[in-house]
């Protein structure tokens, strides 16, 4: 009905015939509204704005059940341990309940991640030696389901551990640190 309207609509207008063909034909083909997003266009742009918020506004909130399933810690040795005695360690901390993932980071590596990220280059330039030379360190991954508490306990007790951080609080610890320092 409404179809048989606008083209009678359309033959009453004065225009050249091509034209009357071209937009007839335009009112004929539906594709263009058959779509429910071309038809509803607000519709849409509620829904896609609504989707846009729901993301942001869970991302921080997965960020922080993320930081809750897992907590990094960093596992410092005694000052004269040996090759054997770290690898020892190692191996213990691999095998311990509640420990997802175990990395070795030297000292060189903890001298360049803390220079990298508090020093320029000239002043890290200017150390003849390595001051983090003691800093050698397992960085332990607690899994969600383990008391970290618990899995604290164990590592503490293990031979040739001198101390136990949080790598989160370490690095606030750093970089309060370096603020009270002015770098």
């Amino acid at each position: 009905m409404r179809y048989e309207k606008l083209k009678q609509s359309i033959q009453e207008i004065t225009m050249p015939k091509q034209m009357k063909e071209s937009l007839i034909n335009g009112c004929q083909s539906r594709r263009h509204t058959d779509n429910f997003w071309f038809r509803n266009s607000r519709t849409a742009a509620a829904v896609l704005t609504a989707a846009v918020i729901a993301l942001t506004a869970s991302m921080p909130a997965y960020a922080a059940y993320d930081l809750y399933q897992t907590k990094n810690l960093a596992v410092f040795f005694d000052y004269d341990i040996q090759k054997e005695q770290i690898d020892e360690l190692g191996e213990a901390l691999s095998s311990m309940d509640g420990i997802v993932s175990v990395r070795f980071v030297s000292a060189g590596e903890a001298w360049e991640e803390f220079a990298d990220a508090y020093l320029s280059r000239e002043l890290a330039a200017s150390f003849d030696a390595n001051p983090l030379a003691d800093s050698a360190n397992y960085e332990v991954t607690v899994g969600l389901g383990a008391d970290t508490r618990a899995v604290r306990e164990q590592i503490l007790k293990l031979a040739g551990v001198r101390r136990l951080a949080d790598r989160y609080e370490q690095k606030e610890s750093q970089n309060a640190a370096g603020l009270q320092r002015g770098w």
